[in-house]
């Protein structure tokens, strides 16, 4: 005698269940939160670094400009070609 029990989902990040039609929605929303997560920290960091006026100041700033532009372009490709990013090397993950 078969019980046909639900699955339980484990974890919050568990879509084992989820219907195959959302899958897609779900990886291309996680996506797009990551990048725009990066995005907003490097423009805290690039805001107060340009607002900075100690000794080596200018240097600090064009290095969070330059990370700043890195990431909105990062942040683009993933909202609008859905690209993926490693967060650690920050290249472009071939599917």
């Amino acid at each position: 005698m078969a019980t046909n029990k639900p699955k339980v989902r484990n974890t919050v990040g568990d879509h084992s269940n989820m219907a195959s039609l959302f899958k897609p929605v779900i990886s291309y929303a996680k996506t797009v939160g990551n990048a725009a997560s990066d995005y907003g920290s490097a423009w805290k960091k690039a805001f107060n670094a340009s607002a900075d006026y100690t000794a080596g100041a200018n240097s600090r700033a064009r290095a969070a400009n330059a990370r700043l532009e890195n990431e909105q372009g990062q942040l683009l490709g993933a909202i609008l070609q859905g690209r993926k990013y490693n967060n650690k090397t920050k290249k472009q993950i071939k599917k």
